[in-house]
């Protein structure tokens, strides 16, 4: 514990006299931080929809023929509300449809039709092209029962919508927290990859190496320092989120720390094996960039839909760490703990972590070659 001690000192005193280091965990964030919250507005595919019929098929068949038969939704029956509204929750489904029992009741004898319409408005530009397609979809069904069964009622359907988790469809709510993760990929990537190739190009790394340390010893005081500086700058983050911007937080600050911890042991655990293999900062750098930032942006479902993309790339999504970070991110600040997505998640970093870790260990040097 001296030698481990010791060497976690000498990292923060590294760190302290490295600007570099302190620029890319505070100032980096903050300039990304600005531009996602005031540069980038997504309020300006084929959407998986829920539907849940409570009376008879059979009357209000051409309704839902109307919905199973569009393009721009994927229609998901559910056999009751709850198991439904169960898997709106889980992000199984981004817009849940309810037709009441009384629907066609209603709507054969003139009186208005209600169809209830719950989004996950979480993505705002989810939950609005869902509510504009289930409003496209009514107004379709509508006219081929006005043609073929002369059902030209001057009420009509009306359309009951309810947004959840984002009632105000604020954009900012959707993209802050989704950033958040994309950014802790670059802090926790590009800050341990430049560290090694840098101390093998200034050659401490031999000296290192010619101590007692052993390189469990020099692995982990890395780890533990650039992880306490990655982690207060994901605090720092939330904190410009929550407090400046005004994004609500829902979950548990526990929860998230714990999670949050998980995603940069992965982050960390990359980056120190590309400075490994690399031992050259500019190319730590640009392969940090390339394997690390750049899919996190492009791939993990942070700011793109994954159900969007080419079927081709939809699982290769699954091998990206920031992929199993931001649904826990994102239910954490709109919906809350939503433990089925917190802990598979989770679990997946923890194993991704400990495999990186030890490809990380083999690939260490224990001697001078």
């Amino acid at each position: 514990m001296r030698i481990l001690s010791a060497l976690i000192h000498k990292e923060f005193l590294q760190i302290i006299r490295d600007p570099s280091s302190i620029m890319i965990a505070v100032i980096l964030p903050f300039l990304l931080l600005l531009i996602f919250a005031t540069a980038i507005n997504l309020d300006n595919n084929t959407i998986e929809t829920g539907l849940v019929i409570e009376g008879n098929r059979q009357q209000i068949n051409d309704v839902v023929s109307a919905f199973e038969g569009s393009e721009y939704v994927k229609i998901i029956r559910y056999d009751s509300r709850n198991e439904a509204e169960e898997a709106l929750i889980k992000g199984e489904i981004r817009a849940l449809v309810v037709l009441p029992s009384n629907f066609a009741v209603d709507y054969l004898n003139d009186n208005t039709a209600s169809i209830q319409v719950l989004t996950d408005a979480s993505d705002p530009n989810i939950a609005l092209f869902s509510s504009a397609y289930i409003q496209g979809i009514v107004a379709t069904a509508q006219k081929i029962l006005a043609q073929m069964y002369g059902y030209n009622t001057k009420a009509g359907i009306q359309i009951e919508q309810s947004s959840w988790y984002n009632p105000e469809l604020k954009s900012r709510y959707y993209i802050l927290p989704n950033s958040i993760a994309i950014i802790m990929t670059l802090i926790g990537m590009l800050l341990t990859a430049l560290v090694i190739a840098r101390e093998w190009e200034r050659g401490t790394m031999e000296s290192l190496l010619t101590t007692k340390a052993s390189k469990l010893q020099i692995l982990l005081s890395k780890y533990v320092a650039y992880y306490c500086l990655a982690l207060a700058s994901a605090i720092f983050c939330t904190f410009l989120s929550v407090v400046v911007f005004n994004v609500p937080f829902r979950g548990s600050f526990l929860v998230y720390l714990l999670t949050s911890s998980l995603f940069l042991f992965v982050s960390i655990g990359m980056g120190f094996t590309i400075s490994t293999l690399t031992r050259n900062q500019f190319l730590a750098s640009v392969a940090a960039a390339m394997f690390g930032f750049l899919p996190a942006v492009m791939l993990s479902g942070g700011l793109f839909e994954i159900t969007s993309m080419p079927p081709i790339i939809q699982p290769l999504t699954a091998i990206i760490p920031a992929t199993h970070f931001v649904p826990i991110i994102k239910n954490l600040f709109m919906a809350g703990n939503i433990w089925p997505i917190i802990w598979q998640n989770s679990l997946f970093m923890l194993i991704y972590g400990l495999i990186i870790f030890i490809l990380l260990y083999g690939i260490t040097k224990e001697r001078i070659e």
